[in-house]
């Protein structure tokens, strides 16, 4: 199951926030029968005072209603006060009724007096008398029974009140410890996982970071945030380690062609170069058109050993560095062709401090791209520049030749060749149109970093030149 990495973090506080959720619900669900007592309670304050109301107009009426019998004398006012009592004592009874429990023989008892106290259905003092000695005992025993149901909910809310204390104590006790225990052991299980997966990935870029060529762990299944970026690394290890095992296997062929051309500057070369004066001494003795001839074939095998020797590992480019050996580069292939070429390396180009690696690479990407210049594009023209400018080094090779479009599946080795060497620098390629009426530039950027730029104490810079 898919969790991110967040949920994960967030896992313990929202357990613990939902465990006290539940405890909260369950809290107010314990209250809720309190406060329905309470409540119950309320309600038989209210029933003592609606009996004390009604009692009183009970008495107030049976007063009037004996004045009444004994002056047989129509009282306006009296009559008035009957009525604003019987209105008193009713409004009181149904409050009374309302929320007092009754027994329905008794409710009907007491309705029936109520209605026979009503002015309304004429003014009768013994049917008043009669009623009100039926009323005035059953609301005697309304107050007995509200007084009886008050005690008993008092002792009873007392009661539960001291077990839901006790209850809800414990349960909270319990519920918060639960949580509490939760809490930590989502916390120490998510926390120990993320942790594992962040020491697993800081090992594997640890061992990446120095030169250690063995892959990180990549997760067989993706579950979070970490496993993304695991097997990110996992892939940018695996992409990295080739790239330097092509630039050890580029750094082992250099090696090698530096030692071949040591070899035979030191041995081959020297013997030839024994012969040829042993030969120019031979001219002096005489056999001078034999001689002459030996020392212009001896003279050419030595050209041509000197050209492998260069073409295996240029000697100007450890002597002099990158600028030299491109201008000597250029200077000896320009006797044997028919192009016009110029070198111009600026003066930043110049005082840039490159690695052996990259000044290398950098002359045998040049070398390739001036090498397809004279064998494909029909040239008559041809430049080639090394500048500096925006952090970048800018090597490029412009021709007014018949273009070039190149394309991933018609690349030839050169090409191939060209694209590694490149990425084993960090140097981005690109072909454009050539400035010129036709042709193609080749252009290659390299990013420098602040360790690069600065004087290497070889003030080599170069002013646009033609061989």
């Amino acid at each position: 199951m898919r969790i991110k990495l967040k949920h994960q973090i967030l896992m313990a506080p929202a357990a613990v926030l939902f465990v006290m959720g539940l405890l909260l619900l369950f809290l107010q669900y314990t209250y809720w029968d309190l406060s329905v007592q309470r409540r119950h309670a309320s309600d038989l304050g209210k029933v003592f005072v609606s009996l004390a109301e009604a009692d009183l107009a009970a008495k107030r009426i049976h007063a009037l209603s004996v004045a009444l019998r004994r002056n047989f004398i129509s009282n306006a006012p009296r009559l008035e006060e009957m009525d604003v009592l019987y209105g008193h004592l009713s409004t009181a009874i149904e409050r009374t009724l309302e929320h007092l429990n009754v027994p329905d023989e008794s409710v009907t008892l007491i309705n029936q007096a109520v209605c026979k106290l009503d002015p309304e259905e004429g003014i009768d003092t013994e049917r008043f008398i009669e009623a009100l000695e039926i009323l005035r005992p059953q609301l005697i025993t309304l107050i007995e029974t509200a007084r009886s149901q008050r005690g008993k909910l008092k002792s009873l809310q007392n009661k539960n009140m001291d077990e839901l204390v006790a209850r809800t104590a414990l349960v909270s006790l319990i519920v918060m410890s639960s949580a509490i225990v939760l809490g930590i052991f989502l916390s120490l299980f998510f926390a120990r996982r993320i942790l594992r997966r962040i020491q697993l990935i800081s090992s594997g870029a640890s061992n990446i970071v120095q030169g250690k060529h063995t892959l990180p762990a990549s997760p067989e299944t993706i579950s979070d945030e970490l496993d993304d970026l695991a097997r990110s690394i996992h892939t940018m290890a695996d992409k990295l380690i080739r790239v330097v095992g092509t630039e050890k296997l580029l750094q082992g062929a250099e090696d090698e062609r530096r030692r071949i051309a040591r070899d035979l500057h030191d041995q081959t070369l020297s013997d030839l170069s024994s012969v040829l004066r042993d030969i120019q001494e031979l001219k002096l003795g005489g056999c001078q058109e034999h001689a002459r001839q030996l020392e212009t074939k001896l003279q050419n095998a030595i050209n041509n050993l000197r050209e492998v020797m260069d073409d295996l590992h240029p000697q100007t480019l450890d002597v002099l560095g990158l600028s030299a050996a491109l201008q000597s580069h250029l200077e000896n292939h320009q006797r044997a062709s028919s192009i016009e070429a110029h070198f111009y390396a600026s003066d930043a180009a110049e005082r840039l401090q490159l690695s052996k690696n990259q000044e290398l690479q950098l002359y045998r990407i040049a070398a390739e791209a001036m090498h397809n210049v004279y064998k494909h594009a029909k040239a008559t023209r041809m430049e080639l520049n090394l500048d500096c400018a925006d952090s970048c080094l800018t090597l490029s090779v412009e021709d007014n030749g018949c273009g070039f479009v190149p394309q991933a599946e018609s690349l030839g080795r050169g090409l191939h060749n060209i694209e590694e060497r490149a990425r084993t620098i960090g140097a981005r390629l690109e072909w454009k149109p050539s400035r010129f009426s036709s042709g193609t530039r080749f252009e290659l950027c390299l990013p420098l970093t602040p360790a690069t730029n600065g004087n290497n104490g070889n003030d080599r810079g170069r002013t646009p030149s033609a061989p």
